[in-house]
């Protein structure tokens, strides 16, 4: 009878032993075909000593028709095109649009799947040169979708780097956090 006991209790051991051998190796597989998360992080870095002066303070919106008209800017004369990628860990993702002449520069970003923003946030965007960076101003965004239009009567080609940012509304000029960014 007690080696019919010892057996038993050796029985229960081994079965106790390939179950948690099983579990340990399960989570390990597991482990081990999950990817890791990507981590991305912003390629283009916006100091604040290189904020251009003078172009930092926001425009007043664009009527209709003044969006309509950089519209037509893109459809009549071509322009160049960049795609946007998140940066901030984010599905969002854009479309940037931009057309030089001698004597205009017309900008025009479209975004989606934009996080939602509390209340005192907005996002911003901003052209990016070796030279600095500026305010292109408040896109507007509704339920995930933004636009955003810019117009100077100077050629902003020099500007290659577009980055919308999310903004507090805490008065400071200077970009926050980078959610989109991309180059001409």
């Amino acid at each position: 009878m007690n080696g019919l006991m010892d057996n038993k209790l050796l029985r229960q051991i081994v079965t106790i032993g390939v179950i948690v051998v099983l579990v340990i190796g399960g989570v390990w597989l597991f482990k081990k075909q999950k990817p890791e998360e990507e981590k991305v992080s912003p390629e283009i870095i916006l100091e604040s000593s290189k904020m251009m002066e003078g172009e930092a303070a926001l425009k007043q919106p664009m009527s209709e028709a003044e969006k309509q008209a950089i519209d037509a800017i893109f459809t009549n004369e071509g322009a160049e095109m960049t795609m946007l990628k998140d940066v901030s860990g984010g599905q969002a993702v854009g479309t940037a649009w931009r057309h030089a002449s001698e004597k205009k520069f017309a900008l025009k970003v479209e975004a989606s799947k934009l996080a939602g923003l509390d209340k005192g946030f907005f996002y911003e965007g901003w052209l990016v040169s070796d030279k600095g960076f500026f305010s292109t101003g408040r896109m507007a965004e509704i339920n995930g979708e933004g636009k955003l239009y810019y117009q100077a009567d100077e050629d902003k080609s020099e500007f290659k780097g577009v980055v919308i940012t999310r903004e507090p509304e805490d008065g400071d000029p200077a970009p926050a956090v980078h959610v989109l960014e991309g180059n001409f």
